[in-house]
């Protein structure tokens, strides 16, 4: 019983994170941006690209904080200016609020919150696991990405 209890205390623990705009990058754990999977850049290239772009308006860092007001995680979003849809760069989350990918569904909230707030018609994200994403409420776009090495 103790492991169902932990269990429940985890996705309470999701639940009780809170989206906050950072206007200071460097806040943000140097961990939750090694995390990244198939990142190009450094840290020190994040945090450097992000105090220059700290007043585009069309660039949306937020970090995901604790009651403790702790970062345990960011999400990286760009408007496309001429369209208007979000695109998703980054999303990362300390591993122990993963749990099997209870951190998704409130980030798809606060995607939805965000959307209207940009007034974007839709959001974009890249991902290596489509399968799970497809399971949250995502859908295969018309637009392919390609890479071009």
């Amino acid at each position: 019983m103790p492991e169902a209890t932990n269990k429940q205390e985890k996705e309470v623990l999701v639940n009780d994170l809170q989206f906050v705009r950072l206007k200071i990058p460097r806040v943000i754990p140097p961990e939750l941006i090694e995390n990244v999977k198939g990142r190009t850049y450094t840290v020190d290239q994040f945090y450097n690209y992000q105090e220059q772009q700290v007043d585009n308006p069309f660039n949306y860092l937020f970090a995901l904080i604790d009651d403790n007001k702790k970062i345990q995680g960011f999400l990286w979003a760009e408007s496309n200016i001429m369209e208007g849809s979000l695109f998703v760069n980054t999303f990362s989350i300390q591993k122990e609020y993963w749990g099997k990918g209870k951190a998704i569904p409130k980030v798809v909230k606060f995607l939805e919150e965000l959307k209207k707030t940009t007034q974007a018609p839709r959001v974009f994200w890249i991902t290596t696991n489509e399968k799970f994403f497809l399971k949250n409420g995502f859908h295969r776009s018309k637009n392919v990405l390609m890479e071009y090495n």
